[in-house]
């Protein structure tokens, strides 16, 4: 990410507990990785991180978050929209 921040774009999925998480504007994105319910996701046009989908987000423990997001992410910003 070059050292620079880039907004965040929440969306919460109250039916299904689901928070999707992009870097920026959400874009065409593939899940490269899935981490016991946490799916990291990369852009399909330049392959980088672009966000990541967590799945029982309400069940998600701050620090679970930090050991499996990729980058430096303010992860209480993660909750403040509850």
């Amino acid at each position: 990410m070059n050292g620079r921040k880039r907004k965040l774009t929440l969306n919460y999925d109250t039916e299904h507990d689901i928070l999707y998480v992009s870097l920026g504007t959400p874009r065409p994105s593939y899940c490269s990785r899935d981490v016991d319910g946490i799916l990291i996701r990369n852009s399909f046009n330049d392959g980088r991180f672009s966000g990541v989908t967590i799945m029982d987000f309400s069940k998600r423990t701050k620090e679970q978050l930090q050991k499996v997001i990729p980058v430096k992410l303010d992860i209480e910003n993660l909750y403040s929209f509850r």
